[in-house]
């Protein structure tokens, strides 16, 4: 009887652990993935003008300690390495990797961070939320901050794992609904149901659904400087 249960055991954890096996290489894979083509969709020259443009912004709002950006330029925060670009090529999600760096700090962030080409130029701004990353969850010393490469990997499985997907043949590819869902959601704004602010402030009703959306999108992306930071040394998080 014995015997039985011991086998038992054991075809149970082998089962678990080729289970664990197969996701990590399908995760493996995906990011992999994630990577190749997005840079592959735009190209690795334009990809890198566009990353540096996009962390030239956001250092740039950060030194100016902008309030909106609050929550990022208060504490370490790194821009992550992937950008991911929609088969049209103007339109962009990538993540911003924040450690809190206080003593009494036990959790990191992880922000969205948008992208929207309008009439040639790219504009960049925050949209999305964030994702709390509790330490005790990865590590047995909460004073120290989750390390840059984890919150990337976690990135990369939790926000950014929706940006590609296989289609019928097993292929992967660029998942288009994945932007419609980023950049067209309820906090957008609706198209169909274009409020009072959206009309008169504008003088009209937009019967163009991409310019709806990309004159909130101008309206976030410029709103940042209207507001100038006090500077203070007492930070909020």
């Amino acid at each position: 009887m014995l015997n039985h249960v011991t086998k038992y055991v054991s075809l149970i954890l082998f089962v678990l652990f080729v289970a664990c096996n197969q996701r990590e290489k399908e995760s493996k894979e995906r990011n992999q993935k994630i990577l190749e083509l997005s840079r592959s969709i735009i190209g690795k020259q334009e990809y890198d003008s566009i990353y540096q443009q996009t962390l030239d912004s956001l250092n740039t709002w950060c030194l100016a300690q902008l309030s909106r950006y609050r929550s990022v330029w208060s504490f370490n925060y790194r821009l992550d390495s992937v950008l991911c670009f929609n088969t049209e090529k103007d339109r962009m999600v990538t993540a911003i990797l924040v450690q809190c760096d206080r003593l009494t700090c036990e959790m990191d962030d992880v922000h969205y961070f948008y992208g929207a080409k309008i009439k040639g130029q790219w504009y960049f701004f925050r949209g999305g939320g964030a994702m709390a990353i509790l330490r005790e969850n990865y590590q047995s010393d909460i004073r120290i901050p989750v390390n840059f490469e984890k919150l990337h990997e976690l990135a990369m499985e939790e926000m950014l794992r929706g940006y590609i997907k296989k289609n019928k043949a097993g292929i992967w590819q660029i998942n288009e609904a994945f932007f419609t869902h980023h950049f067209e959601g309820v906090n957008w704004g609706d198209f169909n149901k274009q409020t009072h602010e959206d009309t008169v402030a504008r003088g009209k009703r937009f019967t163009n659904k991409r310019e709806y959306f990309e004159s909130i999108y101008l309206d976030v992306a410029k709103g940042i400087w209207l507001k100038p930071e006090k500077k203070t040394s007492q930070f909020q998080r």
